[in-house]
């Protein structure tokens, strides 16, 4: 039997981006004026993390972000992931365009590959994205001390 070649859903990939989009939106609400946001998170452990979004680049049509995660205690065996975003503001999407230090990730890859990347690998890194920012929205809190 014939192994079938991966074809992207690019609907589903659009709206995943799209989706991404607002999500950032919503957690970096003021990116046109401002350079970095950073927001503590925690989730169903004791271990709390904060999250830094700094912008790269700004044009006049897309933004370029970085996304980093850092664990407030440095555990070898786990470590998040640095992500880089470009958000196209013209038509309210955003993509990773880079995943650690793997650059222009492709739609599709054959299997197998050098690289060893999954078919579908850019479609799960940007539904990664996706469920961190989804994480980010509901359990992620104000680092700012508030006097009384």
């Amino acid at each position: 039997m014939r192994k079938r070649r991966y074809v992207p859903n690019l609907i589903s990939d659009m709206a995943e981006c799209d989706a991404n989009y607002m999500r950032l939106l919503k957690l970096f609400p003021d990116m046109r004026s401002e350079e970095i946001r950073e927001f503590g998170l925690r989730g169903h452990t004791e271990d709390g993390s904060v999250v830094t979004i700094r912008i790269l680049e700004r044009c006049p049509y897309t933004t370029m972000l970085k996304v980093q995660v850092e664990s407030d205690e440095n555990k070898p065996w786990i470590r998040w992931p640095t992500i880089e975003i470009r958000m196209y503001h013209d038509v309210r999407t955003a993509e990773v365009t880079q995943f650690e230090r793997v650059r222009n990730i492709r739609y599709r890859y054959e299997v197998p590959n050098d690289g060893m990347h999954q078919p579908d690998e850019k479609a799960q890194i940007n539904r990664f994205l996706g469920e961190l920012l989804t994480f980010c929205i509901s359990h992620g809190h104000s680092l700012e001390r508030v006097a009384f």
